[in-house]
Parts: structure tokens; sequence; C-alpha cells
């Protein structure tokens, strides 16, 4: 469970910041203060796994590691925020799962900005949004570039998954 308060913000009485959803009579968009609890509730009733960070950059690193479903399918998920303002190169190993990584359906979603500072806007509602790629290199051990100050989230597909039938 999350909960953000406040959620709702009407423009024109900005008493509070940060807000999750900014609104006027005509239009919204979201902050990325949604968008970062968006990435968790995605992920809510799931397994959650132990994780160690071996980096020169541990500090300015936090990571989660989850195994969850969707309707069809099993995901491991390694969630890792760079709170640096350098670029973090780092290896993960996924070992002792029970079936394999598939990188049919394994995506990398990512929630940065050029600044902090920045903000979404009605003028630019989509500023500070999360991207995902596939992730056609996904496998039990791999390496991945964390951008500054980001929110990272790697969808990996595990093979029992009905993704693999439908190859």
């Amino acid at each position: 469970m999350a909960s953000y308060a406040p959620l709702f913000i009407n423009d024109n009485d900005r008493t509070w910041n940060p807000d999750a959803i900014v609104f006027n009579s005509w239009q919204q968009y979201g902050t990325p203060s949604y968008w970062m609890q968006k990435f968790f509730r995605e992920s809510s009733g799931a397994t959650i796994h132990p994780i160690t960070i071996s980096s020169s950059y541990s500090g300015s690193l936090a990571a989660s590691v989850i195994t969850w479903h969707d309707d069809e399918n099993s995901f491991l998920r390694v969630k890792v925020v760079n709170f640096g303002p350098d670029a973090v190169s780092l290896t993960f190993s996924a070992t002792g799962l029970q079936g394999s990584i598939n990188a049919l359906g394994s995506t990398a979603t990512v929630l940065t900005s050029g600044s902090v500072m920045d903000e979404n806007s009605f003028a630019n509602p989509n500023k500070v949004v999360p991207v995902t790629i596939e992730l056609r290199n996904a496998s039990e051990e791999m390496e991945v570039t964390l951008p500054p100050h980001s929110l990272s989230a790697f969808d990996l597909a595990l093979a029992q998954s009905r993704l693999v039938a439908e190859m």
C-alpha cells in the first residue's frame, strides 16, 4: 500500500508542494511524485527478495527486488534509485530463481530528468515521465547504467511465463 497527501491540487490554489496530480477546470497532469508512486503501486502484493549492492557508488544507491505477477506472466522486478549526480554502471545477478530470465517481454523503465528541479506543467505535462524500453539483453546477469538522479525498474520476464509459449 502507498498513500500520498495531498493527492490533488487545483492550479488556482497551490497551497502545498509537492502534489501528485495538478488540475484546473479543463486539464490535468501527473507530477514526478505521481509517477514515482505509480512505480510502487504496480507491484503491490509481490514477494520481496534480499539484495546487496556492491559498488563504489553504493552510498548513492537504494534498491529492492521483488517477484510479481500480472494476469498472464511472472516478473523479477529490480528497482534502483540513483540519488547521486553521476551516472552509475553496475552489474546485477539473479541467482536462485526457479526459472530463467526471458528477454522476450523484459523491459526497463526509467524516471529521470536533466535537472532535479524539473517539474511537469500544463505547457509541458510530459517533461518528467517514465520511459520504457525493451530489454533485448535481459539475462540472469546483466550490466546496466543508471542515469543521475533516477528511479529505474527492470522487469525481467521469467521463463515459465506465457511469454515463452507465445514465441
